[in-house]
């Protein structure tokens, strides 16, 4: 019987990219919970979009066990996702870019459609109701390292919006 060698990795380069290309192949976590020990992200969302519109919108829950700051948001469904958070102020609704979402040791963040959340700006393509968002939240820790968490969001209709308690 002949032995099976195994694969030998000349230098530490070759190892890194393998490293890094079995991480790519590696499916995203479900959006029911996300992340890693420090950071968790639940009940991502998508708000499906018709043809044409060129902004979306998505929400989450996130939990963290230390304190972090979301400070950025990348997706390959749109060309920027951006902070935004909205107020009533005199009988108007008001949205402005927010610079970061801070996040305290066990206490739940949520982005919904109602406060702060994730604007999708310049979408790729439309967002139907089924399909999923790639998002990659970075978060900046109190020690100043950085935390990036992928999540998958679902795309979902208005009729599959959760009511938020109305």
């Amino acid at each position: 019987m002949k032995a099976v060698n195994p694969i030998r990795i000349g230098n530490r380069y070759a190892s890194a990219i393998l490293l890094m290309v079995c991480q790519l192949l590696a499916p995203l976590p479900s959006s029911a919970e996300t992340g890693d020990a420090v950071v968790r992200v639940r009940d991502a969302w998508v708000r499906e979009t018709v043809p044409g519109q060129s902004i979306g919108a998505a929400y989450m829950r996130i939990r963290s066990k230390e304190s972090v700051e979301l400070i950025e948001v990348k997706s390959t469904a749109s060309k920027t996702a951006e902070l935004h958070q909205m107020s009533m102020k005199d009988d108007v609704m008001r949205m402005r870019e927010a610079r970061a979402v801070a996040v305290s040791p066990d206490k739940e963040v949520e982005l919904g459609p109602s406060g702060t959340h994730v604007m999708l700006v310049d979408l790729e393509r439309p967002l139907k109701s089924g399909d999923s968002v790639v998002l990659k939240l970075i978060f900046h820790r109190a020690n100043g390292g950085q935390l990036i968490v992928p999540v998958q969001a679902v795309v979902k209709s208005i009729a599959e919006e959760p009511m938020h308690g109305h």
